[in-house]
Protein backbone atom coordinates (compact mmCIF):
# COMPACT_ATOMS: atom_id res chain seq x y z
CA UNK A 1 0.00 0.00 0.00
CA UNK A 2 3.14 2.32 0.14
CA UNK A 3 3.47 3.22 -3.51
CA UNK A 4 -0.60 4.27 -3.28
CA UNK A 5 0.06 7.38 -1.32
CA UNK A 6 2.54 9.34 -3.46
CA UNK A 7 0.48 8.76 -6.31
CA UNK A 8 -2.46 10.30 -3.99
CA UNK A 9 -0.36 13.10 -2.92
CA UNK A 10 1.02 13.78 -6.83
CA UNK A 11 0.12 17.35 -7.36
CA UNK A 12 -0.33 17.20 -11.01
CA UNK A 13 -2.89 14.14 -10.31
CA UNK A 14 -4.66 15.85 -8.23
CA UNK A 15 -5.39 18.72 -10.49
CA UNK A 16 -6.03 16.85 -13.35
CA UNK A 17 -8.72 14.79 -11.21
CA UNK A 18 -10.07 17.89 -10.22
CA UNK A 19 -11.09 18.85 -13.38
CA UNK A 20 -11.67 15.89 -15.27
CA UNK A 21 -14.37 16.31 -12.27
CA UNK A 22 -15.55 19.83 -13.04
CA UNK A 23 -15.88 18.71 -16.97
CA UNK A 24 -18.24 15.90 -16.10
CA UNK A 25 -20.25 18.63 -13.61
CA UNK A 26 -20.30 21.41 -16.44
CA UNK A 27 -21.11 18.59 -19.13
CA UNK A 28 -24.37 17.42 -17.33
CA UNK A 29 -25.61 20.90 -17.08
CA UNK A 30 -24.65 22.13 -20.37
CA UNK A 31 -26.16 19.69 -22.18
CA UNK A 32 -29.13 19.31 -23.77
CA UNK A 33 -29.80 15.65 -23.54
CA UNK A 34 -27.86 12.14 -22.41
CA UNK A 35 -25.68 11.17 -23.49
CA UNK A 36 -24.11 14.57 -24.56
CA UNK A 37 -23.68 15.39 -28.15
CA UNK A 38 -20.01 16.30 -29.52
CA UNK A 39 -20.84 19.88 -29.29
CA UNK A 40 -21.74 20.05 -25.62
CA UNK A 41 -18.47 18.42 -25.57
CA UNK A 42 -17.05 21.07 -27.05
CA UNK A 43 -19.20 24.15 -25.32
CA UNK A 44 -17.97 22.63 -21.74
CA UNK A 45 -14.06 22.82 -23.25
CA UNK A 46 -14.49 25.87 -24.45
CA UNK A 47 -15.96 27.46 -21.22
CA UNK A 48 -13.61 25.77 -18.83
CA UNK A 49 -10.84 28.54 -20.57
CA UNK A 50 -11.78 31.45 -18.34
CA UNK A 51 -12.19 29.01 -15.59
CA UNK A 52 -8.64 27.95 -15.77
CA UNK A 53 -7.15 31.53 -16.49
CA UNK A 54 -9.32 32.87 -13.21
CA UNK A 55 -8.41 29.57 -10.93
CA UNK A 56 -5.02 29.76 -11.70
CA UNK A 57 -4.28 33.58 -11.53
CA UNK A 58 -5.67 32.50 -7.94
CA UNK A 59 -3.58 29.94 -7.16
CA UNK A 60 -0.29 30.70 -8.41
CA UNK A 61 -0.63 34.57 -7.84
CA UNK A 62 -2.80 35.89 -5.57
CA UNK A 63 -3.18 33.36 -2.56
CA UNK A 64 0.90 33.27 -2.34
CA UNK A 65 2.08 36.76 -2.67
CA UNK A 66 -1.16 38.32 -0.84
CA UNK A 67 -3.34 36.31 1.12
CA UNK A 68 -0.76 34.09 2.77
CA UNK A 69 0.95 37.24 3.26
CA UNK A 70 -2.01 39.05 5.38
CA UNK A 71 -2.65 41.87 2.67
CA UNK A 72 -6.47 40.90 3.11
CA UNK A 73 -7.25 44.38 1.26
CA UNK A 74 -5.26 43.67 -2.03
CA UNK A 75 -6.12 40.23 -2.08
CA UNK A 76 -9.96 41.26 -1.63
CA UNK A 77 -10.07 43.49 -4.50
CA UNK A 78 -7.57 41.58 -6.77
CA UNK A 79 -10.02 38.91 -6.53
CA UNK A 80 -13.21 41.03 -7.47
CA UNK A 81 -11.35 41.75 -10.64
CA UNK A 82 -10.35 38.11 -11.55
CA UNK A 83 -14.41 37.62 -10.96
CA UNK A 84 -14.44 40.11 -13.57
CA UNK A 85 -11.44 39.13 -15.63
CA UNK A 86 -12.92 35.70 -16.17
CA UNK A 87 -16.21 36.97 -17.10
CA UNK A 88 -14.54 38.88 -20.23
CA UNK A 89 -12.56 35.91 -21.08
CA UNK A 90 -15.48 33.79 -21.22
CA UNK A 91 -17.23 36.40 -23.66
CA UNK A 92 -14.33 36.90 -25.72
CA UNK A 93 -14.52 33.14 -25.69
CA UNK A 94 -17.73 32.81 -27.36
CA UNK A 95 -17.44 35.50 -29.72
CA UNK A 96 -14.00 35.35 -31.21
CA UNK A 97 -11.95 32.10 -30.25
CA UNK A 98 -14.62 29.65 -30.53
CA UNK A 99 -14.61 30.29 -34.35
CA UNK A 100 -11.17 30.54 -34.90
CA UNK A 101 -10.83 27.31 -33.26
CA UNK A 102 -13.76 25.23 -34.28
CA UNK A 103 -14.87 27.51 -37.56
CA UNK A 104 -17.93 24.51 -38.28
CA UNK A 105 -19.80 25.11 -35.16
CA UNK A 106 -21.49 28.11 -33.87
CA UNK A 107 -21.41 28.87 -30.36
CA UNK A 108 -23.15 31.84 -28.34
CA UNK A 109 -22.49 32.01 -24.95
CA UNK A 110 -26.06 30.99 -23.41
CA UNK A 111 -25.07 32.85 -19.79
CA UNK A 112 -25.52 36.43 -18.53
CA UNK A 113 -22.79 38.86 -16.56
CA UNK A 114 -24.31 37.83 -13.37
CA UNK A 115 -24.65 33.66 -14.22
CA UNK A 116 -21.10 33.83 -15.37
CA UNK A 117 -20.07 35.76 -12.06
CA UNK A 118 -21.69 32.94 -10.09
CA UNK A 119 -19.82 30.04 -11.74
CA UNK A 120 -16.76 32.07 -11.72
CA UNK A 121 -17.29 32.33 -7.83
CA UNK A 122 -17.99 28.48 -7.21
CA UNK A 123 -14.39 27.63 -8.69
CA UNK A 124 -12.49 30.45 -7.32
CA UNK A 125 -13.88 29.92 -3.93
CA UNK A 126 -14.08 26.11 -3.76
CA UNK A 127 -10.43 25.93 -5.61
CA UNK A 128 -9.23 28.76 -2.89
CA UNK A 129 -10.72 26.41 -0.21
CA UNK A 130 -8.76 23.34 -1.50
CA UNK A 131 -5.46 25.35 -1.37
CA UNK A 132 -6.06 26.44 1.73
CA UNK A 133 -6.89 23.10 3.18
CA UNK A 134 -4.39 21.49 1.63
CA UNK A 135 -1.79 23.68 3.18
CA UNK A 136 -3.49 23.15 6.49
CA UNK A 137 -2.49 19.70 6.53
CA UNK A 138 0.59 20.29 5.35
CA UNK A 139 1.00 22.45 8.15
CA UNK A 140 -0.44 20.36 11.02
CA UNK A 141 1.68 17.59 9.42
CA UNK A 142 5.13 19.54 10.19
CA UNK A 143 3.72 20.53 13.55
CA UNK A 144 3.11 17.07 14.71
CA UNK A 145 6.76 16.02 13.29
CA UNK A 146 7.83 18.52 15.15
CA UNK A 147 6.06 17.88 18.44
CA UNK A 148 7.27 14.19 18.01
CA UNK A 149 10.63 15.63 17.73
CA UNK A 150 10.53 17.63 20.78
CA UNK A 151 9.04 15.09 22.36
CA UNK A 152 12.22 12.46 21.36
CA UNK A 153 14.52 15.02 22.35
CA UNK A 154 12.94 15.48 25.42
CA UNK A 155 12.94 12.03 25.91
CA UNK A 156 16.64 11.28 25.35
CA UNK A 157 17.75 14.46 27.39
CA UNK A 158 16.04 12.28 30.26
CA UNK A 159 17.47 9.02 29.56
CA UNK A 160 20.85 10.89 29.62
CA UNK A 161 19.70 12.22 33.23
CA UNK A 162 18.98 9.16 34.57
CA UNK A 163 21.96 7.44 32.94
CA UNK A 164 24.13 10.33 34.88
CA UNK A 165 22.07 9.50 38.05
CA UNK A 166 22.47 5.84 38.34
CA UNK A 167 26.18 5.81 38.64
CA UNK A 168 25.94 9.14 40.60
CA UNK A 169 23.94 7.14 43.46
CA UNK A 170 25.98 3.87 42.68
CA UNK A 171 29.51 5.91 43.88
CA UNK A 172 27.75 7.11 46.45
CA UNK A 173 26.38 3.75 48.13
CA UNK A 174 30.23 2.12 47.55
CA UNK A 175 31.45 4.94 49.19
CA UNK A 176 28.78 4.30 52.49
CA UNK A 177 29.75 0.49 52.27
CA UNK A 178 33.79 0.85 51.58
CA UNK A 179 33.71 3.39 54.85
CA UNK A 180 32.05 0.23 56.96
CA UNK A 181 34.26 -2.28 55.56
CA UNK A 182 37.30 0.01 56.57
CA UNK A 183 35.81 0.44 60.15
CA UNK A 184 34.94 -3.80 60.45
CA UNK A 185 31.21 -3.04 60.83
CA UNK A 186 29.29 -6.01 61.16
CA UNK A 187 26.40 -3.97 58.80
CA UNK A 188 28.08 -4.47 56.20
CA UNK A 189 26.44 -7.19 55.01
CA UNK A 190 23.24 -6.07 55.58
CA UNK A 191 24.85 -2.86 53.69
CA UNK A 192 25.15 -4.79 50.68
CA UNK A 193 21.50 -6.13 50.37
CA UNK A 194 20.04 -3.05 50.68
CA UNK A 195 22.39 -1.41 47.79
CA UNK A 196 21.76 -4.86 45.64
CA UNK A 197 17.73 -3.98 46.12
CA UNK A 198 18.20 -0.51 44.83
CA UNK A 199 20.30 -1.33 42.29
CA UNK A 200 17.63 -3.89 41.35
CA UNK A 201 15.32 -0.82 41.13
CA UNK A 202 17.15 0.74 39.33
CA UNK A 203 18.42 -1.34 36.67
CA UNK A 204 14.70 -3.17 36.20
CA UNK A 205 11.75 -1.13 37.84
CA UNK A 206 13.87 2.67 37.17
CA UNK A 207 13.59 2.21 33.81
CA UNK A 208 9.79 3.27 33.37
CA UNK A 209 8.59 6.45 32.67
CA UNK A 210 6.34 6.15 35.73
CA UNK A 211 5.99 3.75 38.68
CA UNK A 212 3.77 3.44 41.67
CA UNK A 213 5.01 6.02 44.63
CA UNK A 214 5.01 2.90 46.97
CA UNK A 215 8.03 1.30 44.59
CA UNK A 216 10.20 4.37 44.97
CA UNK A 217 9.29 5.11 49.15
CA UNK A 218 10.69 1.27 48.80
CA UNK A 219 13.81 2.90 47.76
CA UNK A 220 13.80 5.77 49.61
CA UNK A 221 13.67 3.66 52.94
CA UNK A 222 16.37 1.50 51.64
CA UNK A 223 18.70 4.09 51.05
CA UNK A 224 18.51 6.08 54.37
CA UNK A 225 18.96 3.03 56.24
CA UNK A 226 22.13 2.03 54.05
CA UNK A 227 23.18 6.04 55.32
CA UNK A 228 22.24 5.21 59.18
CA UNK A 229 24.36 2.20 59.32
CA UNK A 230 27.07 4.47 57.57
CA UNK A 231 26.93 7.81 60.03
CA UNK A 232 25.09 5.92 63.06
CA UNK A 233 21.88 6.36 63.96
CA UNK A 234 22.97 7.99 67.40
CA UNK A 235 25.07 10.41 65.72
CA UNK A 236 21.89 12.42 63.56
CA UNK A 237 18.62 12.58 64.30
CA UNK A 238 16.98 11.24 60.81
CA UNK A 239 13.24 10.78 60.30
CA UNK A 240 11.06 9.99 57.39
CA UNK A 241 7.62 9.75 57.50
CA UNK A 242 4.77 8.85 55.04
CA UNK A 243 1.33 10.24 56.30
CA UNK A 244 -0.93 7.81 56.58
CA UNK A 245 -3.37 8.83 53.91
CA UNK A 246 -0.89 8.91 51.45
CA UNK A 247 -2.25 7.57 47.81
CA UNK A 248 0.49 5.14 47.09
CA UNK A 249 -1.17 4.18 44.26
CA UNK A 250 -0.09 7.16 42.91
CA UNK A 251 1.91 6.95 39.34
CA UNK A 252 5.64 9.16 39.83
CA UNK A 253 8.64 9.17 37.65
CA UNK A 254 11.40 6.82 39.52
CA UNK A 255 14.18 8.55 41.26
CA UNK A 256 12.58 11.83 41.12
CA UNK A 257 13.64 12.08 44.96
CA UNK A 258 16.78 11.09 45.13
CA UNK A 259 18.93 14.10 44.26
CA UNK A 260 17.27 15.96 47.00
CA UNK A 261 17.45 13.22 49.60
CA UNK A 262 21.42 12.26 48.77
CA UNK A 263 21.85 16.37 48.82
CA UNK A 264 21.03 16.10 52.37
CA UNK A 265 23.05 13.35 53.59
CA UNK A 266 25.93 14.51 51.80
CA UNK A 267 26.20 18.24 52.32
CA UNK A 268 23.53 18.77 55.09
CA UNK A 269 25.74 16.47 57.45
CA UNK A 270 29.01 16.97 56.07
CA UNK A 271 29.98 19.93 58.92
CA UNK A 272 27.61 17.68 61.13
CA UNK A 273 26.99 18.94 65.05
CA UNK A 274 25.70 17.29 67.86
CA UNK A 275 21.81 18.83 66.71
CA UNK A 276 22.36 17.40 63.49
CA UNK A 277 19.30 16.26 61.83
CA UNK A 278 17.14 15.66 58.55
CA UNK A 279 13.63 15.15 58.03
CA UNK A 280 12.06 13.49 55.28
CA UNK A 281 8.16 13.38 54.66
CA UNK A 282 5.48 12.65 52.22
CA UNK A 283 2.01 14.38 52.87
CA UNK A 284 -1.24 13.91 50.44
CA UNK A 285 -3.22 16.72 49.47
CA UNK A 286 -6.09 17.41 47.49
CA UNK A 287 -4.26 16.23 43.72
CA UNK A 288 -0.89 14.56 44.00
CA UNK A 289 1.19 15.30 47.11
CA UNK A 290 3.87 17.01 49.07
CA UNK A 291 7.90 16.14 49.55
CA UNK A 292 9.55 17.94 52.38
CA UNK A 293 13.16 17.45 53.29
CA UNK A 294 15.01 19.73 55.65
CA UNK A 295 18.00 19.15 56.68
CA UNK A 296 21.00 21.08 59.20
CA UNK A 297 23.58 22.77 57.79
CA UNK A 298 26.82 22.97 59.94
CA UNK A 299 29.78 25.17 59.39
CA UNK A 300 31.38 25.90 56.15
CA UNK A 301 28.98 23.27 54.13
CA UNK A 302 27.57 23.47 51.36
CA UNK A 303 23.82 23.01 51.05
CA UNK A 304 23.53 23.54 47.06
CA UNK A 305 25.42 20.30 46.24
CA UNK A 306 26.62 22.25 42.79
CA UNK A 307 30.55 22.71 43.79
CA UNK A 308 31.11 19.52 44.39
CA UNK A 309 31.07 18.31 40.84
CA UNK A 310 27.83 15.67 41.24
CA UNK A 311 24.33 16.26 39.35
CA UNK A 312 22.99 17.49 42.89
CA UNK A 313 20.01 20.05 42.46
CA UNK A 314 20.30 21.11 38.23
CA UNK A 315 19.92 17.51 37.21
CA UNK A 316 16.25 17.09 39.65
CA UNK A 317 15.20 20.62 38.37
CA UNK A 318 15.51 19.50 35.16
CA UNK A 319 14.01 16.53 35.49
CA UNK A 320 10.79 18.07 37.41
CA UNK A 321 10.84 21.00 33.99
CA UNK A 322 10.73 17.96 31.91
CA UNK A 323 8.10 15.71 32.91
CA UNK A 324 6.45 18.23 35.05
CA UNK A 325 6.59 21.33 33.19
CA UNK A 326 3.08 22.91 34.48
CA UNK A 327 2.18 20.67 37.45
CA UNK A 328 4.98 20.94 39.84
CA UNK A 329 6.46 23.90 42.41
CA UNK A 330 9.61 23.39 43.96
CA UNK A 331 10.98 25.93 47.03
CA UNK A 332 14.49 25.46 47.90
CA UNK A 333 15.42 27.31 50.69
CA UNK A 334 18.84 27.77 52.11
CA UNK A 335 20.13 29.64 55.77
CA UNK A 336 23.04 29.62 58.09
CA UNK A 337 21.25 26.93 60.02
CA UNK A 338 18.48 24.85 57.74
CA UNK A 339 18.67 23.53 53.92
CA UNK A 340 15.13 22.81 52.99
CA UNK A 341 13.40 21.62 49.89
CA UNK A 342 9.67 21.70 49.28
CA UNK A 343 7.98 20.03 46.19
CA UNK A 344 4.70 19.64 45.72
CA UNK A 345 3.10 17.73 42.42
CA UNK A 346 0.23 17.95 40.76
CA UNK A 347 -0.90 14.72 39.87
CA UNK A 348 -4.17 13.78 38.36
CA UNK A 349 -5.16 10.42 38.39
CA UNK A 350 -6.42 8.24 35.17
CA UNK A 351 -10.35 7.63 35.30
CA UNK A 352 -10.54 5.22 32.60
Amino acid sequence: MNYIRPIIQNRGLQHLLFWILSFYVLLRIFAYEFPPQKVDYIYTFLFHFSIWAGVYFNLMILIPYFLKRANYLVYFFSFLLTLILMVMINIWTFKVLSDWLFPDYYFISYYNFGDLIQFSLVFLISTSLLKLSKAWFELNTKNKVIRELEEQKVKAELQALKHQLDPHFLFNSLNTIYSMTMEESTKAGEAVLQLSDNMRYILYKADAEEIELALELEFIENYIELQKARIGENTVDIQFEIAPDLNQATKVAPLLFLPFIENAFKHGLKYSHENAYINIAFRQKEQGFIFDCQNSVGKDSNPSGQKDGGIGLPNARKRLQAIYPDSHHLDILSTDQKFSVFLSLEIYEDET
